[in-house]
């Protein structure tokens, strides 16, 4: 009777066991279920997007008229290539670069548009659309001035022990530790939580911090506002920035890069990029 009851035990727990890894299992690959095909089922592309004065940003009418919009040159590019396939748009702003790609990963979304430069050992994370654009990484100063003691920077050498600040979890992030590696120095990388692109412009403007990274367009468009601003120091080289989705969407990237091959070469491209990139 014990050798039974053992026996009916143990295979009780095989059972439980087998429930709890099914569970597991499906738990984990719940998320990636959502293709291409049921994007256009549902009618509805979930784009993921950084807000900044050259990609994404809302233009505010009067308070006493309802008439916000979006603008941005990645924002009439989403919107092209949802026309085409008879998609409403939803943007999700986010400024955390790996809360954005976690997101893509769990389905919560299925494009990423961002500044994101090609890296090899992001390839596991995301898959690559063809490049949208070559940009670099700027670094964000003061332009030289007689009442500012502080060193104006043209070789990134002279980065060594200097503070830099940075969006948390920006893709900026990445570069800066690798330029310490390869000047065997330390950069204190210094992440404000809450803060864009604009603001660190702002904060470089009036001597709040020294020194910032923005990507080379949007420093060419914030500079207009910010015009003691300097952004003639490379801290990168030239690098494409392509847009993401899930490894597990073909279809999509696909599509897109189908696309985008054609559309980055036309006219109407053209025109709205000189629009906001400010290049003539």
């Amino acid at each position: 009777m014990n050798k039974q009851l053992i026996t009916l035990l143990s295979f009780s727990v095989i059972v439980l066991a087998f429930v709890a890894i099914s569970a597991i299992v499906k738990t984990k690959y719940a998320y990636h279920n959502r293709d291409f095909k049921e994007i256009l089922n549902s009618g509805e592309l979930k784009v993921i997007v950084e807000d900044n004065k050259m990609s994404y940003f809302t233009v505010q009418c009067d308070s006493m008229v309802e008439c916000d919009s979006l603008e941005g040159l990645q924002v009439k590019m989403v919107e092209e290539f949802a026309k085409k396939y008879g998609l409403n748009v939803t943007f999700i702003e986010q400024r955390n670069l790996q809360d954005a790609i976690t997101m893509i990963n769990n389905d919560e979304v299925d494009l990423l548009v961002w500044h994101i430069p090609v890296y090899n050992d992001m390839k596991d994370k995301i898959a690559y659309t063809i490049p949208v654009f070559t940009s670099r990484q700027m670094l964000i100063q003061r332009k030289r001035n007689k009442k500012d003691t502080t060193l104006f920077i043209t070789n990134q050498l002279d980065l060594a022990e200097k503070e830099v600040y940075i969006v948390p979890g920006s893709i900026f992030k990445q570069r800066l530790e690798h330029l310490q590696k390869e000047m065997g120095d330390t950069i204190y990388l210094r992440e404000i939580p809450g803060s864009n692109d604009d603001l660190l412009f702002r904060l470089v403007s009036d001597h709040s911090i020294d020194y910032s990274v923005c990507d080379e367009f949007v420093a060419r468009v914030l500079q207009k506002e910010y015009p003691n601003v300097d952004r003639s120091t490379a801290v990168s080289f030239t690098q494409n920035y392509s847009w993401g989705v899930s490894p597990s969407d073909p279809a999509l990237l696909d599509s897109l890069n189908t696309w985008l091959a054609i559309y980055l070469e036309s006219k109407e491209y053209n025109k709205i990029y000189r629009k906001y990139t400010g290049v003539k």
